[in-house]
C-alpha cells in the first residue's frame, strides 16, 4: 500500500473533472483499508471513499483529505436449491458482477446493466433502473467501522434503503465503509421487461435474461454518453417525490406531466420531463451543458470545471422550482 500526494482526481471521475487530493491511495485487501483510516486519523484528515468515480462531483480546489480507492475484489457464488447467494467485494465493477450473474441464468440484476460504478457504491446509493433498486436482492453488507476498525454486518432491513439513499449516506451510518456485499437472487424470479422501451426492443426475440441485459445495455448506450470526449456523472438530479396534494396543484399547471406512483401513497414526478419541457435539454454554456439525448444528465465538453456544473444545475433548479414550486436535488455526491 502506497499513499501518494496531490495527486489529480479529474481521471478517477467519470465527469472528468476535479482539483488534486491532497493523499491518495489505493486499498485491495480490508487490512489496507485499516491502515488507510488509521493514517487519515493520526493526520487529523478528512477520509473519501472512491469507487468508480462516477455520480461524483470534484471540487477544482480539489480535496485537503485522504482519498482512499476502493479496490477490494472478489465474486464468489452459493448456490443452493432455489436461489444462489453472492459475495462480492466492494471495490468490484459493478457491470462485470451483472455479467457473471446473467451468465449463470440468475434473474434480478440485469435491469441494472451498464449502471457505471462499484459494489460497494450500488448500495450506498441504492441504484436502482427501469424498475428494479438494489435494495430489492441485497442480503447483508459487510463494513468497515471507522472507530472500532471491525467488521460490522448489516441486514438489508439495517440499511435502512430509500430512493437514493442507505444507511450509508446519513449521520448514524458516517463511521461505515463498505467492504463487502452479499446479495441473494431467487431462482424463480420474474423478469421485469415492462417498460415500453424494453418491451418494445424485445419484440420477435426470445424472453431471457440475456436479452433482458443486451436490450437495457442497447437502450442505456442510445440514452447516455459513453464518448471518451464527454465526461458525466450520469443522472445529475433526483426525481422528486412529492404529496397528492402537491401533486393535484402541479398537475392543473400542466396536464401532460408524467408522473408514477411512491411509496405512502406519493407521487414521483420525472424531472426530466420538465427540464425538456423548459427548454434546457441539448443546452451549452462555456464547456457545460444538458446532454442532448438524456436532460436529466450534464456533461462536460473537455474543459469543464466544477463552477461551470453547479452553475448551469442551480439555474435548470431555479428555473424549475420557479415554474412549478418544485424542489429538485441533485442525485450526484459533492466532494469539496
Amino acid at each position: 500500500m502506497k499513499i501518494q500526494e496531490n495527486i489529480s482526481l479529474a481521471r478517477y471521475t467519470t465527469f472528468k473533472i476535479g482539483g488534486l487530493a491532497k493523499y491518495f491511495v489505493v486499498v485491495k485487501t480490508v487490512s489496507d483499508l485499516i491502515k488507510a483510516v488509521n493514517f487519515a486519523k493520526q493526520n487529523s484528515l478528512p477520509l473519501f471513499i472512491l469507487g468508480g468515480g462516477s455520480n461524483l462531483l470534484v471540487s477544482d480546489n480539489g480535496f485537503l483529505g485522504l482519498v482512499v480507492k476502493m479496490e477490494i475484489k472478489g465474486i464468489d457464488f452459493i448456490e443452493r436449491k432455489n436461489e444462489t447467494d453472492i459475495i462480492a467485494g466492494a471495490g468490484e465493477v459493478w457491470d462485470n458482477l451483472v455479467k457473471k450473474t446473467v451468465e449463470k441464468n440468475l434473474i434480478g440484476l440485469e435491469n441494472l446493466s451498464l449502471i457505471p460504478g462499484t459494489v460497494g457504491a450500488s448500495v450506498v446509493q441504492n441504484i436502482g433502473a427501469f424498475g428494479t433498486e438494489i435494495k430489492d436482492v441485497v442480503l447483508e453488507v459487510e463494513a468497515l467501522d471507522k472507530k472500532s476498525l471491525t467488521i460490522k454486518k448489516i441486514n438489508n432491513l439495517q440499511c435502512n434503503f430509500g430512493y437514493r439513499e442507505s444507511l450509508f449516506k446519513k449521520t448514524q451510518g458516517k463511521n461505515l465503509i463498505v467492504t463487502k456485499v452479499i446479495y441473494r437472487l431467487k431462482k424463480n424470479n420474474k423478469l421485469n421487461y415492462n417498460y415500453y422501451e424494453i418491451e418494445n426492443k424485445l419484440k420477435g426475440k426470445n424472453i431471457t435474461v440475456k436479452n433482458v441485459r443486451s436490450t437495457i445495455i442497447q437502450i442505456r448506450k442510445e440514452r447516455y454518453p459513453f464518448s471518451k470526449k464527454i465526461g458525466s456523472a450520469g443522472c445529475f438530479f433526483k426525481n422528486p417525490i412529492i404529496s397528492q396534494t402537491k401533486f393535484r396543484k402541479v398537475k392543473k399547471l400542466y396536464p401532460k406531466m408524467p408522473y408514477y406512483m411512491a411509496n405512502n401513497n406519493n407521487i414521483k414526478i420525472p424531472i426530466a420531463w420538465f427540464i425538456e419541457e423548459f427548454g434546457w435539454k441539448g443546452y451549452c454554456e462555456s464547456n457545460v451543458g444538458v446532454y442532448k439525448k438524456h436532460s436529466l444528465i450534464l456533461v462536460n465538453y473537455g474543459k469543464g470545471t466544477s463552477r461551470e456544473i453547479k452553475k448551469i444545475a442551480n439555474k435548470i433548479s431555479k428555473d424549475i422550482f420557479l415554474k412549478t414550486n418544485l424542489n429538485i436535488l441533485p442525485e450526484v455526491v459533492f466532494l469539496e
